[in-house]
């Protein structure tokens, strides 16, 4: 009988990486791209910085496969579909749940901003899909055409996250049950991404 277990040698490597990979979300959620350091990511994943360079190559190429991760996961947990209301609802909860998910993205927002088009093909084509969707939606008139697909889903994204991005000097004045109830939060995205959704009459 053939053996189907893994090598021993083979399966630390692989639990390694993943240790890299977790250290390195971790690593670029707290201080971004230009903050973050090989070294520390080393250090908290117990591996080597050589062994980290051979595996993604530079510390743009690490930042990109770690957003790439995230993004296949968020597509996982919150796929789009053409109702964008409850998807943007359903994302909003993904950030607030996830909070160090939501700081990667925004980190990515800046720090991709100024090098366009050098991250992976990979990460583009999960926004060609979202693109689609919208797009599709809107020819059967379900959702609002004067938009252009892009424009809406940068809105629609912008409302999903807008309670976590407000400056914290509106924070600190805000309502304190509306930043405590998810109900309140929920309610205020869902009638923002209507306004923005529905087709006008």
């Amino acid at each position: 009988m053939v053996s189907t277990e893994m090598p021993r040698d083979q399966l630390r490597g692989r639990e390694t990486k993943q240790r890299v990979l977790e250290a390195a979300a971790a690593e670029f959620a707290e201080y971004g791209v230009a903050g973050a350091r090989i070294n520390r990511i080393a250090e908290t994943a117990k591996a080597s910085k050589e062994r980290i360079y051979a595996w993604f190559g530079d510390k743009d190429a690490l930042f990109d496969h770690v957003m790439q991760t995230g993004l296949d996961r968020l597509a996982h947990a919150v796929p789009i579909d053409a109702d964008l209301v409850e998807y943007t609802v359903r994302l909003h909860n993904y950030f607030v749940n996830d909070p160090s998910a939501e700081r990667v993205a925004m980190w990515a927002w800046l720090h991709d901003a100024a090098t366009l088009g050098s991250f992976s093909e990979g990460r583009v084509e999960g926004y060609r899909h979202k693109l689609e969707v919208i797009a599709d939606a809107q020819e059967r008139g379900v959702v609002d055409s004067s938009w252009k697909p892009e424009e809406l889903l940068a809105l629609l994204l912008a409302v999903a996250s807008n309670w976590e991005r407000a400056p914290a000097e509106l924070r600190s004045i805000g309502c304190p049950e509306y930043a405590e109830s998810e109900e309140a939060r929920c309610a205020s995205v869902r009638q923002a991404a209507k306004r923005l959704v529905e087709p006008r009459g």
